[in-house]
């Protein structure tokens, strides 16, 4: 296969099953999820011994390696947090109310694949972590906003830069920032990797942090924009149906 097209089909599957099998949790019985989510506790345990192992790999394996146990990680947390014990249970520290307490929980997967790859030449696995997290916190703070900025409430939970301003103000202020982050992450890692080549280990890293950063940029845009509503008014114009006010999304903050 030429090298041009190994990191794209890499990416298309691994960002793909990152984006799936999280949303697969939601729709999975208690019984089936205990078992799935033990099933990548086991893969978190063995992303960590390989992360550890190959942090002086500075080869072409090496990066493929390195992104795809941070990527086994970052879907074990995300699983993570749809977690719960059961009805009228705590959740483990992990219930979806609890919103602070979720994103500390992203703390401790960062620093154990800090420490483990601390002084390697093979940081990509890092990069991608961090990548995924800043991602993830940027959809979960619009969301938040703009569930709160629908209903007309206070923020029960305001990032520390947003105290005492309205919840429209705070939308506006999260999600332009993030975008205009992501856009230019996206831009950077895409010019590194054309200048080093995709036929080297820092030009593919480049590549797959790149592409990793622009479908966080779609999913952010998607988290924002009423597509749901735009598909379901395109349903009932072919149906012929009239046209009814169409129903409010759900923020799951």
């Amino acid at each position: 296969m030429p090298f041009s097209l190994a990191p794209l089909l890499y990416a298309v599957l691994v960002l793909s099953a990152a984006i799936v099998l999280p949303a697969i949790a939601d729709r999975l019985s208690s019984e089936a999820f205990s078992w799935l989510y033990g099933l990548a506790t086991v893969a978190v345990v063995g992303a960590l011994v390989v992360l550890a192992l190959t942090c002086n790999d500075r080869s072409l394996h090496g990066v493929y390696v390195a992104h795809l146990c941070a990527m086994i990680v970052w879907m074990w947390q995300e699983i993570g947090c749809r977690m719960y014990a059961g009805p009228g249970m705590r959740r483990l520290g992990f219930a979806r109310r609890s919103t602070l307490w979720q994103e500390i929980m992203w703390v401790f997967p960062a620093a154990g694949i800090v420490v483990l790859t601390w002084n390697g030449a093979n940081q990509w696995g890092v990069w991608a972590f961090f990548l995924a997290w800043s991602g993830h916190l940027s959809m979960r703070l619009t969301a938040y906003a703009a569930a709160h900025a629908h209903d007309g409430g206070p923020l029960l939970w305001p990032p520390w830069f947003a105290v005492g301003l309205p919840p429209a103000q705070v939308l506006s202020a999260i999600f332009p920032l993030s975008v205009t982050a992501l856009t230019a992450a996206c831009v950077w890692f895409a010019t590194d990797a054309l200048a080093y080549g995709l036929d080297t280990s820092a030009g593919v890293g480049a590549t797959l942090l790149a592409a990793q950063s622009a479908v966080t940029c779609v999913a952010l845009w998607l988290d924002v924009l009423p597509v749901n509503v735009w598909v379901w008014r395109l349903a009932h114009r072919r149906r012929g149906a009239p046209i009814l006010p169409a129903p409010q999304p759900l923020h799951d903050v």
